[in-house]
């Protein structure tokens, strides 16, 4: 095995698997848009994260949707999204049923 440097190993970990993106796919559309290593891009969207965490993501999520050539993956991302979230929301609801009985019945109304 080669001895591998800890910036090696940093830069080949932000290089994700070959033609496989890590999240959406925008750091490597990026570095392919402005000609710069993938690694490099990743690099700066996490130090960025970290400082601006909440403007970083949104940034990136919008990227995500409106680079044509992350669009569609983006959006099989949040539809997938939200399929999950709306069978969480229905489990969650049947549980409540579970829990506080399905009849209707209340302790307000004075049935117990």
């Amino acid at each position: 095995m080669e001895d591998e440097t800890f910036f090696d190993s940093i830069k080949r970990n932000l290089n994700g698997e070959p033609g496989q993106p890590i999240v959406l796919g925008v750091c490597k559309t990026l570095a392919e848009r402005f000609k710069q290593e993938v690694w490099l891009i990743r690099l700066i969207t996490i130090i960025l994260g970290v400082f601006y965490t909440f403007v970083t993501l949104v940034a990136y999520i919008l990227l995500g949707l409106f680079l044509e050539e992350t669009s569609a993956r983006s959006k099989g991302v949040f539809e997938g999204l939200g399929i999950w979230f709306r069978e969480f929301t229905e489990k969650a609801g049947e549980r409540c049923n579970d829990v506080f009985g399905r009849n209707g019945t209340s302790h307000r109304n004075g049935s117990v």
